[in-house]
């Protein structure tokens, strides 16, 4: 839990900055880019300056949120000069290296203070073995706009109605529309209050889940042609590659979500979607049931970490390298093995 006070304490550092550098994991999900939006805008009404960098451009279902809030994109070769009259960095829903991974080149060596407000479990040390760091992490919090929303009461920064959507958007897409396991009572208290602040639950839910460009049905049809059983039916996957989204005229960005669809069968206690990405690598996200859904427990971020990824215990992800055969291989005897020990 983090205390009153260190939110304060915060609020004052970046207060000291005259403009902050906001970053966040790639593939930036509606509570990344909810949280990095509403801090931008809390930031500025505070009278200083805040520039959110993106490390690829804003998914399509979240760029309503983008309609007044400049996001710019990193590319790898730009020169570390961007960050010459920033004065610190702020890091948004994560403390993970992989998933900071397109920004090293700004990072290494990088002296600027930083502060990391974050609700996953995994923790890395994001100080480049120098550069101050402030860690602001629970991970009890259904999401980093849960934190959000808490330094802003905390520091009696305003929450007009730009933020109180930007801040909505995080709360329902990190809770599954308040389905998952990490919804809880703060969440609904939170939802009630920036629904006064002007949030439109459904304005909110008919742009993020009635506005999918068509590639994405097509895409979903295709991932789920692939579904395979096992474990007696308590493990599913689905795989996505190159062709099929040349195929779909989709790309990886129309698959947020999609790994969620096998958990609807009933013995399905852990799905996980596969993904061949471009340049070799594969993605892997993970998903498990709630025990008192399925009767076993089986913590997802466990199973990531030990293919270098990490996040909730329902919700995880991983990016490898390798040949493709043997990483899924892997994967699944890992997969299988978990469910096992936890029955």
């Amino acid at each position: 839990m983090i205390h009153v006070e260190e939110f304060r304490q915060a609020a004052e550092e970046i207060g000291r900055w005259g403009r902050t550098l906001i970053l966040t994991h790639d593939r930036p999900d509606g509570d990344a880019l909810g949280a990095c939006i509403a801090m931008k805008r809390s930031i500025e009404s505070a009278g200083r300056k805040a520039t959110i960098l993106l490390a690829e451009t804003c998914p399509v279902r979240y760029t309503f949120l983008a309609e007044q809030t400049p996001l710019y994109v990193w590319p790898s070769d730009r020169p570390t000069s961007i960050l010459e009259g920033f004065d610190g960095i702020l890091v948004l829903d994560t403390c993970s290296l992989s998933q900071l991974a397109p920004f090293r080149p700004l990072l290494t060596g990088c002296p600027l203070p930083r502060v990391v407000l974050d609700h996953h479990a995994t923790r890395d040390d994001l100080s480049d073995g120098g550069a101050p760091v402030t860690y602001l992490i629970d991970s009890s919090a259904a999401s980093a706009c849960s934190l959000v929303y808490r330094w802003c009461q905390a520091a009696g920064w305003p929450i007009d109605t730009a933020i109180a959507e930007a801040l909505f958007v995080g709360l329902v897409t990190d809770t599954g529309w308040y389905r998952f396991s990490n919804t809880d009572a703060e969440t609904f208290q939170i939802a009630g209050h920036l629904v006064e602040q002007g949030a439109r639950p459904d304005i909110v839910y008919g742009r993020l889940y009635e506005m999918w460009p068509t590639a994405r049905l097509r895409i979903k049809a295709l991932a789920l042609s692939t579904i395979e059983l096992h474990a007696d039916a308590r493990l599913a996957l689905m795989h996505l590659d190159p062709a099929m989204f040349a195929q779909a005229g989709a790309t990886p960005k129309d698959t947020e979500e999609l790994v969620n669809e096998p958990m609807a069968a009933g013995s399905v206690m852990v799905s996980i979607l596969f993904v061949q990405e471009e340049d070799g690598r594969l993605r892997a996200s993970f998903r498990s049931k709630s025990p008192q859904v399925c009767g076993i427990d089986i913590d997802i971020a466990a199973l990531a970490s030990q293919f270098g990824g990490g996040g909730h215990r329902r919700a995880a992800g991983a990016r490898l390298e390798g040949e493709w055969g043997a990483l899924r291989d892997r994967i699944i005897a890992a997969a299988c093995q978990a469910i096992k020990e936890s029955c």
